[in-house]
């Protein structure tokens, strides 16, 4: 079992996913609690992850983040570990019925709101969707960018899930809230009609 070291120690356990820049691990704090340790190679782009970890603390119905670093020749995020991504919840119980449907977009419309004008998050879908505080949070910034940053060349700016890329994602244009907006409308699109 692998340790690291940040600003306290995370025993690494067993893996969680693996996604298109990272991998997941469950991991246990210091003190025997659950958390969700983030493992990012380290290539061009990727240092962008870490910045994240700084969205104040008064953005509503964001998944905080309790440690970041490197280690290794990874960079590391320490996060809470979630009950359930939406997607998960999607696949078990299929079309939510309306009230259930606007209580979680009303969660993550509260967090867009709150990133406004500070960060586009380019990757909103129901796997970047969790439950966790008795809430539907937002989660995995692996692809966002901050408002009013100017595109970089290693901002990942082609990375994007098809099927809920707005038309400027595919056109590679610059990404702004409106993106977000379309994305979130697919979502809803989604919940209320189970596909």
């Amino acid at each position: 079992m692998d340790v690291i070291r940040l600003s306290q120690e995370w025993k690494v356990k067993e893996p969680l996913a693996r996604g298109g820049f990272a991998s997941v691990f469950l991991a246990e704090a210091e003190d025997g609690s659950e958390a969700v340790v983030k493992l990012i190679p380290k290539e061009p782009g990727a240092d962008r992850e870490l910045l994240f970890g700084d969205i104040p603390k008064d953005v509503p119905n964001v998944l905080p983040v309790l440690d970041k670093g490197e280690w290794d020749d990874k960079l590391v995020l320490v996060m809470p570990k979630a009950e359930q991504s939406l997607r998960q919840h999607l696949d078990a119980k299929g079309q939510l019925e309306a009230g259930e449907a606007v209580a979680i977009l009303l969660d993550v419309a509260i967090a867009l709101q709150g990133l406004h004008g500070k960060v586009v998050h380019r990757d909103l879908k129901p796997e970047n969707v969790l439950f966790y505080g008795g809430h539907w949070v937002l989660a995995d910034f692996g692809i966002a960018r901050y408002a009013e940053a100017s595109t970089a060349p290693d901002t990942r700016k082609h990375a994007m899930t098809p099927g809920y890329a707005a038309p400027e994602q595919w056109r590679s244009e610059h990404a702004t809230s409106a993106t977000d907006v379309y994305a979130f409308g697919v979502m809803a699109f989604e919940l209320v009609e189970g596909s």
